[in-house]
């Protein structure tokens, strides 16, 4: 009866809201608060009673706009000029900004133009009107990287504003939940404002190799990250410091700032100490100005000078790149530097990072883009060298920031929204070179023709596929120096995979044997297969094992009586007791693979037995004997 009761009150509840007429008062308040998206509904509810003034258009324009919607945004900032041509002169910069995003340059420019004639001293203006025929053309830049997944994103939420905080070790920021595992803090966790996504932190990641994933990370430990929005971070060498972005709410004595008191993004610069495992005694640093934006440090890699972005005095209109000399080991500063309009525009100059060769890679919305942010790039070795835009590959039409490139180990990372989320991509040069080989059958040395190859890197991203030609040779193109794993499949045959690395140079032709395919055998009273494969410390079925087990079906489907019993056995590595478990774990993942199959569960039983009977009796034993003693074996218990 009490769920009925409560049923019926939210029928009504929704019955009644459903009913309320829009409010244009509702709509400004939910705008004046930042929560966008409901602004962005109310607004359009407004529309849909054929109201139509120009100022919810302009209203609509700007929610989406600040939810990076820019299809829509655009849409709703040229409905709100074409009813009133007199509208302040920025809404045409930002209906300029959104076509670019959408790779509309022409009608770009178009807006630009009059946002210039209406804005004439502007410095944005002024740029443009300098470069207005700048935009690229398709193909004009091709691209010196190739961009793949890094393994540290997470679906819906956003993962930015990256650094190194020692050679193998990589800050970034997320505003994924900080509780995983603790769902009554996750509970209680503080929000992003108009958003339901946590506020963001501050994590970091090892990097193993130039092409594993990135799949483990951790939050930063102490005061660091709490109850306020942080952003870029970056270690002092000593790694005894640590520099970051955060809400300039943060500072007690900036709160009473109008615009800090609105909590809506300005961000200012803080350092925190290490002690043991976490950072403490946060402050902000000294040179940081009230009322203004201090986002995204970098620390050379000598600690003498840190490295940011603001719009301070001094500034050429949005944001541009400063720098100030680090002393007293990390903890007081010289003056204040601008670098100066070989860098710095009008527009916002953004995300400075150094690499070990002396090259400055810095994020810029200036006019002549792909649209958005883009990537430039400019040699601090030569004092007349100009920035160039990194091209495409790197920069699409999305924003695409924040590059940080070890240029010893020719690699790096980029942060970019090109897929409408934040996401981190790991980033190399772009290398192609020639991977050859040949197929024969193992038996009889003949080459074999129509092998199908699917070469795939190590978070299983497709790099080529090509199926042998009538000799059984093969050529594909993959990127330079790229682990990869090759996956070799013909009919009559058993399936195989090998794992490889390309070579910067055209290396030895490869020489692969397949096993063709036979009725598998019964000895002792057992059914003879090849090995399942396991991944280390997995129960999870491999492509492999699939392949093997599918032959395992089909002959017993030929014998529909049979019933058997698979006992699963692991090495003499680990304890007794965990390595039972594992491999009854491992048994049933293959009983169920043969029940998903069509095989009825009775005819069908599994056990682990763990290390308690090798195939192989040694100690200490070898390389080989371990995988000698890591089996599933098929005992017939009926014919």
């Amino acid at each position: 009866m009490r769920k009925a009761i409560v049923f019926l009150f939210l029928i009504i509840a929704v019955a009644v809201q459903a009913k309320r007429k829009p409010s244009i008062k509702k709509a400004d308040k939910y705008f004046a608060e930042a929560t966008y998206v409901k602004a962005k509904d109310e607004y359009t509810r407004l529309l849909r009673g054929r109201r139509t003034p120009t100022y919810i258009y302009q209203q609509l324009a700007l929610c989406y706009d600040q939810l990076g919607l820019t299809v829509q945004a655009a849409q709703y900032y040229a409905k709100a000029l074409e009813q009133d041509p007199a509208l302040d002169v920025a809404f045409y910069y930002r209906l300029a900004y959104n076509l670019t995003q959408n790779g509309r340059y022409e009608a770009a420019e178009a807006a630009m133009r009059k946002f210039a004639k209406g804005a004439a001293e502007d410095a944005r203006a002024l740029y443009f009107l300098q470069h207005a025929k700048d935009y690229p053309s398709p193909g004009q830049h091709s691209s010196i990287y190739f961009v793949e997944e890094s393994g540290i994103n997470e679906p819906i939420y956003a993962n930015h504003s990256l650094s190194w905080s020692t050679t193998d070790t990589l800050l970034f920021v997320s505003n994924r939940s900080k509780y995983k595992q603790k769902w009554i803090r996750r509970l209680f966790e503080v929000r992003e404002k108009g958003t339901t996504f946590p506020n963001t932190g501050i994590y970091q990641t090892t990097i193993r190799s130039k092409d594993e994933p990135l799949y483990e990370h951790s939050l930063l430990r102490g005061r660091i990250n709490r109850r306020f929005m942080d952003g870029q971070a970056v270690m002092h060498p000593s790694n005894k410091l640590i520099y970051f972005a955060s809400e300039s709410y943060r500072h007690r004595k900036f709160r009473k700032h109008k615009e800090v008191k609105k909590r809506q993004g300005m961000m200012s610069l803080f350092w925190a100490e290490r002690k043991g495992k976490k950072w403490r005694k946060i402050k902000v640093l000294p040179f940081v100005q009230e009322g203004y934006t201090y986002v995204n440090p970098f620390v050379t890699a000598q600690g003498d000078y840190l490295y940011f972005a603001s719009n301070q005095p001094g500034s050429h209109g949005g944001l541009d790149l400063w720098r100030v000399p680090i002393l007293e080991e990390g903890k007081a500063f010289g003056e204040v530097e601008n670098l100066g309009d070989r860098i710095n525009t009008g527009y916002d100059e953004d995300y400075p990072f150094i690499s070990a060769d002396k090259m400055l890679y810095f994020t810029s919305d200036r006019w002549g883009g792909y649209g958005g942010l883009d990537i430039y790039s400019l040699n601090l070795n030569d004092p007349q060298a100009q920035p160039q835009n990194l091209g495409e590959g790197i920069n699409t039409p999305k924003d695409d920031f924040n590059l940080v490139y070890n240029s010893e180990r020719e690699y790096g990372f980029l942060s970019t929204n090109r897929i409408e989320r934040q996401d981190i991509y790991r980033v190399k040069p772009l290398c192609a070179t020639p991977v050859r080989g040949v197929v024969h059958d193992g038996e009889t040395r003949e080459t074999l023709a129509g092998v199908q190859l699917v070469f795939v890197d190590l978070s299983r991203q497709v790099l080529a596929e090509v199926k042998t030609d009538r000799r059984g040779e093969f050529t594909v193109e993959l990127p330079c120096d790229k682990a990869y794993v090759v996956k070799i499949e013909k009919e009559g045959y058993f399936y195989k995979e090998e794992e490889g690395r390309s070579q910067k140079q055209i290396g030895d032709p490869q020489t692969i044997m397949l096993k063709k395919q036979v009725q598998p055998q019964i000895q002792d009273n057992k059914i003879v297969l090849n090995d399942i494969p396991f991944a280390f410390d997995q129960a999870t079925i491999t492509t492999v094992g699939q392949r093997e087990l599918d032959r395992l079906v089909q002959f017993m489907r030929e014998h529909h009586t049979m019933r058997i019993s698979i006992v699963a056995h692991t090495d003499q590595v680990g304890k007794e007791r965990y390595n039972k478990k594992l491999s009854k774990a491992r048994a049933d993942a293959t009983a169920q693979y043969l029940v998903d199959q069509g095989i009825q569960p009775e005819r069908i039983e599994s056990k682990g037995v763990g290390s308690s009977e090798p195939k192989v009796a040694c100690k200490p034993c070898s390389e080989v004997e371990h995988q000698q003693n890591r089996r599933s074996e098929f005992i017939i218990l009926q014919r």
